[in-house]
């Protein structure tokens, strides 16, 4: 089975506010989009899971057919800034999407 880091050409995090997270997904073509598109692999359930938050804290996985892109926002578990945040810019956060396995039978 492939992994997502197998179909994207950037997978990237950031700080949104000091509260949100955005993850960011970029495709170099149609078939790797699709493909993770249609896998239903990423799920809010996966991703409360990998970043140890509650479901509710998944506020949005979203995907942008135009610019062949995916966009996840989720709620920190600390603020920006506050005593424990260790990434203050959000930068490091990427790293349990590129393990996510997507199948490759859809």
């Amino acid at each position: 089975m492939a992994t997502l880091q197998d179909f994207a050409r950037v997978i990237r995090s950031k700080n949104a506010t000091p509260f949100y997270l955005t993850l960011d997904v970029f495709f170099e073509n149609d078939e790797n989009y699709n493909r993770v598109k249609n896998s239903g692999a990423l799920t809010p359930e996966l991703l409360s899971k990998l970043y140890k938050v509650p479901l509710d804290y998944v506020k949005n996985i979203h995907f942008i057919d135009s610019a062949r892109a995916l966009k996840i926002v989720m709620l920190k578990r600390i603020p920006s800034g506050d005593p424990g945040f260790l990434d203050i810019y959000g930068m490091q956060q990427n790293i349990p999407l590129l393990s996510v396995e997507i199948p490759t039978n859809h």
